[in-house]
């Protein structure tokens, strides 16, 4: 959808200055000095001049060459690095001028001959990178020479390659391997019939043809071929191509052959024999495509045809487009393709053509003329500037910079019909994108003019006008309704100035001014021609001159109220009705594609009130992709832009499209620094709930807006249209209609883009309770008032995903996901709230009007079971009260189409419903042989019975044992067993024993099956509690002894009844339990109070390091020698203990350290090793890819903890099952040596022993100072200097041993986003509480 226009055109005059009147032979651009290197010579003066044209004017002579009388100059190359020209001429001769860059004299430039091909040249080119020059001599060999001249290859082009490279045989033509396709059965099934008619035809000699098989050309040379050979080198100068003719001596035949050869001079293919192919050469710098041309005769218009045709590298046709032009007048002197391949350029013998490819169709977009229409001689890209040409003729040189464009209609409502203007050749395609989109090539209308190429295009505010621009005329178009335009008139370019002038581009002001902006070329001025265009007719009204500077485009403001243009040096420029110039601004450098909109300010006024104002801002955008408003830099990166009357829309190189809103945001203005929307691409939330961004396809660019739809018309880099509907420019259309109360096209709009409907009522909540009633009317279809009940969402979208952005561009979407996540720690409650309040709101209009009540009793039960949690209760009692059967199915379905049917049937029966059970149990997939025998047993029952059946069915034991207690005896005589049943199968006895609390015999009923429960599920205490409150002593006994309270189990085991028999049995069985679970101090007491055993007593007191009590309790029984006997063998016992403990400790940490030490060293040397990491080898072959891919099992340095790749953990799905992370976590607690988790095994290992150790302190401080006591110093100061010790190394080393990499604290959520577990923290390492007595 682009077009291109001319930003200027300016036209170098050389004069020679070595002699006089000397003609322009060749030039070149300079990319060092930015600058012209120009050739004059004649054969009359024998003489080149060589000229240097620099940016500020001035011109400089580099060298003066002797030129042979019939010679013709091939190539002039100027090699500024090395002060150094190079002329290579046609008679052989190749000459070097080095210049010396500090002196004008051209005395001191050095000429050489540096060698000269007696055989003469045919051709020559330097490749793009100046690095090799390939030549083709008149002999048919080809040289490559060095940057320095020196001869690298001389190699013959020889016919016989033609034979050699020809395209492989397959056999095609002989009847046992002839394709025959749909034409040729097609023909044989003719010739059958025309047979079987008896027609008098030769059927078996006709000429029969089948469409399907390709026509093979001999290669026959065109009358126009101009003989001569060209070369042409890829982008990338690794081949190039050669066009020249061979004469074949086997078949007499001379055609024109495309060799490619390699950088090497190998040659790789030769072209396949084409009739009428012509000399024109030019290899597609960035592409496959070599581009040439051929003349042929086509049968449908009996004329000849000239084509542009398209050969790959392998030398065999890839497609062609026609020219449309005088195949028996014109010629294609010269193909060239700009240096991004995306203009294709056509030498005409006074003119060249720019063509451009989209969907596979070529369109002219301009036709520039040399001036006067002299003969061209050459034409060149610029290097490095695609849309910079030159055109040389023998007197001038025009330098050409252009741009693209995009012609586009008003953009705001209510005229914004989406018009798109598409420049092809003589015809301009216009396509409203609002009546149709249509796809390109093909346009709605095709509007034609009688010249072959237009230069630009316009449209007026209200699209009815249409003006188009030629070298020649300027046509008007009038259009009706029905987009069908009709030239009206045409003015004659000439008219408007008596000098030579050059139309360059034409705009339409409001919907009768038409502007031309045109340069007079001698004089090298800009000036703007205004057009009435009343009525039919077009009416010169007045030409302003744009003194001392360049127009470089002509356009109008955002209304279409009056023209603007952009000056050479980036100032913008209105001219009012008095055709008096105004400026508006100015950018920093030259933008190609601008617009100026009105933005609004606000201002301060009388008695501090505020009003707004309107300012007019120019808006543009570089072509290195820097977007400027005024001189503010608003983003970089900028592929396209467009501007609504809210918003400033652009696309960039990340493939986004950005809005930026124009009202009141006083951020594009002032003197403050913009913020982008963009926070950062590394953010996990990056641009997800900012309405101001949205991802588009790779590479498309805005094509055109339609504020009235909310659509925008975005162009993917192959062509193709994409209409789509951006959410902020949508969700502005429904909080216009929200704001208006105009519920109905706000939850339409809704509904068609898919925009969650919360937002009728969390945009404005009080307008809507207040226009609950008035919402239900405008909505009318109870439809319509279902589906928004339905998906009323438990948060405040308003304050979530759809976030108003409007005002100030200052807010990041950084800061939105921050304000968002903390709305969402009171999102649940907030919502379930406003749900509730919405449904009431609207069940109370509902429920309280009879007529709003029968139309809507389908949303009434909707707004019953959307809230949450859903009031399904009441919405069945309410179904339950209708009297019509019908209905009554009819809301049952629409109800358990909102909910589970299975909870609606549990519901339903849990009302004591049976026949609205039955209904719901008929719209479920329940078996009729399993729930009818059940709701007929209840329908037999009586109303107690039958609610616990319900309830027992329904698993509701409280409410099903509440109904079965109250069952007379008369009903059933042995209801009690039933009850008792009920309960012990149920286990009801809390609800039971509040039932029965005023009744103490069933209490105590209750209370012993209570007790016997508790005993079976091990609760022990519990049970002897209630067995000793119901006089029950020796099974309380029992369950104190199984639950190890032996102080309650002893208090029975003394009463008088209890004391002779049980006692002593009771305490050797508590001491056994005890001793099981190292309670050994209270086992000792038993031991010695009750069974007399003081030697057992000591054993246990020394096994819980009580020395202390051990030694008191021998003096207080008058038995010291049980001291020497039992306690001191206890205190040697302990001392063993203690010390191969901390033997074993420090044999532990000094292991595991030395073991974290050599993990950490491998880890930091080889970390690829480490973690299982692929890693480039000198030894991996070339041929083979280790490319990552999704499949790849290739493991990152956080995957082999997380066991996600990087498309797994993106996408959020986990290959590991919930077994597989059972594996994992027994892995990681084994520790396995060798493996990724053994770091993390041995410092969890130091932690338990680091507990272990704090753990013995108390312990190992009762053996010192009973070790002491007892005369073992040397054995108490072995304890206490060891535990020091280990202490002290822990104290040394505790944070290297928990000091862990960062990247080994790497994981992956679930979003793909890297996170970092928290790091282990380092234990605090208390000191030994040493004795002094033994702390020497």
């Amino acid at each position: 959808m682009k077009n291109l226009k001319v930003l200027n055109k300016s036209r170098i005059v050389a004069d020679s200055q070595t002699c006089p009147d000397l003609p322009i032979l060749d030039s070149c651009f300079d990319l060092i000095s930015d600058s012209l290197t120009l050739a004059l010579g004649s054969e009359e003066f024998a003489v080149i001049e060589i000229q240097q044209f620099q940016k500020n004017g001035a011109v400089r002579v580099l060298a003066s060459v002797p030129f042979r009388e019939g010679d013709t100059l091939l190539s002039l190359s100027h090699f500024e690095d090395s002060n150094q020209l190079v002329l290579i001429f046609s008679k052989g001769d190749i000459i070097t001028a080095t210049y010396d860059p500090s002196s004008l004299d051209i005395d001191q430039t050095f000429v050489e001959i540096i060698g000269s091909i007696d055989c003469g040249i045919k051709s020559a080119k330097w490749s793009h990178d100046e690095e090799i020059l390939s030549i083709v001599t008149n002999e048919h060999n080809l040289l490559l020479f060095s940057r320095f001249l020196d001869l690298v290859l001389e190699k013959k082009i020889d016919p016989s390659d033609l034979q050699l490279n020809n395209q492989v045989s397959l056999g095609w033509g002989k009847e046992e391997t002839q394709f025959k396709g749909r034409g040729i059965k097609q023909i044989e099934r003719e010739r059958k019939i025309l047979k079987n008619a008896g027609l008098n035809i030769d059927s078996e000699n006709a000429i029969l043809c089948d469409p399907t098989i390709k026509e093979i050309q001999a290669g026959n040379l065109s009358k126009f071929d101009s003989q001569s050979y060209e070369i042409s080198w890829r982008g990338d100068c690794q081949f190039f191509a050669i066009s020249c003719i061979e004469t074949l001596p086997e078949k007499d035949q001379t055609r024109r052959v495309i060799r490619v050869y390699s950088r090497e001079g190998d040659l790789i293919s030769c072209s396949e024999p084409i009739d009428g192919q012509e000399h024109s050469l030019s290899w597609k710098p960035q592409g496959s495509l070599i581009a040439s041309t051929q003349r042929r005769f086509e049968p449908e218009i009996n004329d000849l045809v000239l084509d542009v045709i398209f050969f790959e590298k392998n030398g065999l046709r890839h497609g062609e487009f026609d020219s449309r032009l005088n195949a028996s007048l014109d010629n294609i002197y010269q193909i060239d393709w700009s240096s991004n391949s995306e203009y294709l350029l056509l030498q005409l013998e006074s003119s060249v053509q720019l063509w451009y490819v989209k969907n596979y169709h070529w369109y002219l977009k301009q036709e520039i003329s040399a001036y006067n229409n002299e003969k061209i001689l050459f034409t060149k890209f610029h290097p490095e500037k695609p849309s910079k040409l030159m055109i040389g003729t023998s007197a001038s040189i025009e330098i050409v910079d252009m741009s693209y464009t995009t012609t586009k209609g008003c953009t705001s409502p209510p005229h914004d019909a989406g018009v798109n203007l598409v420049i092809d050749g003589m015809t301009c395609m216009l396509t409203p994108f609002a009546k149709a989109s249509v796809p390109p090539p093909i346009a709605y209308r095709d509007i034609d003019v009688d010249e072959r190429s237009i230069n630009s295009v316009s449209i007026s505010h209200n699209n009815k006008l249409i003006s188009i621009l030629t070298s020649s005329f300027l046509y008007l178009f009038h259009g009706d309704e029905n987009w069908d335009f009709k030239l009206t008139d045409r003015f004659r370019i000439t008219d408007i100035s008596q000098n030579s002038i050059y139309p360059r581009q034409v705009t339409i002001a409001g919907n009768d001014k038409v502007y031309v902006l045109f340069d007079e070329v001698l004089m090298n001025l800009s000036s703007i021609a205004e057009f009435e265009a009343g009525g039919d007719s077009l009416t010169l009204k007045r030409v302003t001159p744009v003194p001392s500077t360049k127009v470089i485009t002509l356009s109008t403001d955002l209304e279409f109220e009056s023209l603007v243009f952009e000056t050479i040096d980036g100032s913008i420029f209105s001219l009012d009705a008095n055709s008096e110039i105004l400026s508006l601004g100015q950018f920093p450098q030259i933008c190609t594609d601008f617009i100026v909109a009105d933005l609004t300010k606000t201002e301060d006024g009388s008695e501090n009130d505020t009003f707004l104002s309107t300012i007019k801002v120019p808006i543009g955008l570089m072509s290195s992709g820097k977007l400027y408003v005024n001189s503010k830099l608003i983003s970089q990166g900028v592929t396209s832009m467009l501007v609504t009357g809210s918003y400033l829309l652009y696309t960039t190189a990340q493939h986004q499209l950005k809005f930026i809103h124009l009202l009141q945001n006083e951020t594009l203005y002032n003197d403050e620094e913009f913020k982008d929307t963009v926070a950062s691409e590394t953010d996990v939330n990056f641009g997800l709930h900012d309405e101001r961004i949205r991802n588009i396809e790779r590479g498309s660019v805005l094509v055109n807006a339609i504020p009235s739809k909310s659509c925008v018309i975005l162009q993917a880099p192959r062509g193709n249209l994409e209409s789509i509907y951006p959410r902020i420019m949508v969700l502005s259309d429904v909080r216009k209609a929200i704001k208006a109360a105009d519920y109905k096209t706000a939850f339409l709009t809704c509904r068609v883009h898919r925009i969650a409907l919360d937002i009728l009522h969390d945009y404005d909540p009080e307008l809507f309770f207040k226009n609950v009633e008035k919402f239900i009317n405008q909505l009318g279809k109870v439809e319509y008032l279902d589906l928004f009940l339905s998906c009323l969402l438990e948060q405040d979208v308003c304050e979530t995903k759809y976030k108003e952005s409007t005002g100030s561009n200052t807010t990041t979407a950084q800061e939105i996901t921050d304000n968002l996540s903390k709305i969402n720690l009171n999102r649940t409650e907030k919502g379930l709230e406003k749900t509730r309040k919405i449904c009431d709101a609207i069940l109370e209009v509902l429920l309280n009007n009879k007529k709003y009540k029968q139309q809507y009793l389908q949303s009434i039960i909707t707004a019953y079971a959307a809230q949450k949690p859903p009031r399904t209760q009441e919405a069945l009692e309410l179904i339950s009260t209708f009297d019509n059967d019908q209905e009554i199915e009819k809301s049952v379905q629409h109800l358990c189409f909102l909910l589970d049917v299975n909870k609606l049937y549990n519901i339903a029966l849990g009302i004591y419903n049976i026949p609205l059970a039955l209904v719901v149990a008929q719209q479920s997939q329940k078996d009729p042989k399993e729930y009818l025998p059940f709701l007929q047993g209840l329908y037999e029952e009586t109303e107690l019975r039958r609610r616990f059946m319900v309830d027992s069915y329904l698993k509701k034991f409280d409410k099903a044992l509440n109904s079965l207690i109250q069952i007379p005896i008369s009903e059933k005589h042995d209801i009690k067993e039933e009850i008792i049943e009920f309960i012990i199968e149920h286990e009801l006895y809390k609800h039971a024993l509040s039932l029965y609390k005023h009744d103490e015999e069933n209490f105590n009923v209750i209370l012993r099956h209570y007790a016997s429960f508790l005993q079976a599920t091990q609760k022990y205490t519990q049970a002897a509690i209630i067995y000793e409150k119901l006089s029950k002593f020796e099974e309380a006994l029992d369950n104190y002894i199984w639950g190890k309270k032996w102080r309650e189990a002893i208090s029975i085991a003394l009463k008088p009844e209890y004391k002779e028999s049980k006692l002593i049995a009771t305490c050797n069985s508590l001491i056994e339990s005890l001793t099981l679970t190292h309670e050994y101090k209270a086992a000792a007491y038993i031991s010695f109070k009750y069974l007399n055993n003081i030697k057992e007593a000591l054993e246990y007191y020394g096994k819980e390091y009580e020395y202390s009590t051990a030694i008191q309790l021998c003096l207080e029984e008058g038995k010291p020698e049980l001291i020497e006997e039992v306690v001191d063998p206890s205190i040697r016992e302990g001392f063993g203990s203690i010390a191969e403990l901390l033997a074993d400790c420090k044999g532990q940490i000094e292991s595991q350290l030395k073991r974290l030490r050599d993990l950490r060293e491998k880890k930091n040397l080889d970390p690829y090793a480490f973690y299982g990491e692929i890693r480039g080898n000198e030894n991996t072959p070339d041929n083979v890819s280790i490319a990552p891919s999704e499949t790849s099992t290739k493991e990152s340095f956080f995957t082999r903890y997380t066991g996600k790749t990087s498309g797994t953990a993106k996408t959020g799905a986990s290959r590991r099952t919930a077994k597989n992370k059972r594996r994992e976590d027994r892995k990681r607690a084994r520790g396995k040596k060798g493996t990724i988790y053994e770091e993390e095994y041995l410092i969890s290992s130091i932690g338990r022993l680091i507990d272990r150790l704090e753990i013995t302190k108390p312990d190992s401080i009762k053996l010192l100072e009973a070790m002491v006591k007892r005369n073992m110093v040397s054995q108490a100061y072995l304890i206490q200097s060891n535990f020091v010790d280990i202490l002290q190394l822990l104290k040394d080393t505790v944070v290297e041993i928990y000091t862990v990499d960062k990247r080994d604290r790497e994981r992956l959520d679930d979003n793909g986003m890297i996170y970092y577990v928290d790091e282990i923290p380092v234990p605090v390492i208390k000191d030994f509480p040493a004795l002094d007595v033994l702390d020497f």
